[in-house]
């Protein structure tokens, strides 16, 4: 092989690694994930956040009135208004609140977590919920008590 040959090999292996590499589409290019980070044309969320392009917090599902019934083992059941607000405590915190005590709850997707704390007349609260549609439901223990409680959100 003369050198002029070796040259146009070399030149032409340049150019299709150029192609090869040059030319991949950046799929998130045109893609605006605001609260998280484009993934292969993907937004990936934080946490907080979900949406196509996390635009939307996920507490802000919850925030709302409710109505339902409350009831607690060896009790009778009652309808009892709640009312879910942001908690400044953070992105996933929401304040829930039955006219009469409030506790502070995390949320993550769909979920909501109550940790134990103290409420009114130095009872505790404790236990777990979910949103599906309008619908709240909530599975708590207050004092070593089970109660329920099952909303439609107005």
């Amino acid at each position: 092989m003369n050198l002029r040959t070796i040259s146009k090999l070399m030149l032409g292996l340049a150019l299709v690694a150029f192609t090869a590499t040059g030319c991949k589409k950046d799929e998130c290019k045109d893609k605006n994930c605001g609260n998280g980070s484009c993934v292969d044309g993907n937004c990936v969320c934080n946490t907080g956040y979900e949406g196509s392009e996390c635009g939307t917090q996920t507490r802000a599902k919850f925030i709302g009135s409710y109505t339902g019934t409350f009831s607690c083992s060896g009790g009778s059941p009652g309808t009892i208004n709640m009312t879910i607000t942001n908690s400044s405590a953070g992105i996933t915190s929401v304040v829930m609140s039955d006219g009469f005590d409030n506790w502070v709850c995390t949320v993550s997707g769909s979920t909501l977590n109550i940790a134990n704390q103290t409420i009114s007349g130095g009872n505790t609260i404790q236990g777990s919920g979910q949103l599906v549609g309008n619908i709240l439901t909530l599975n708590l223990n207050i004092s070593g008590t089970t109660c329920t409680y099952s909303g439609t959100k107005q």
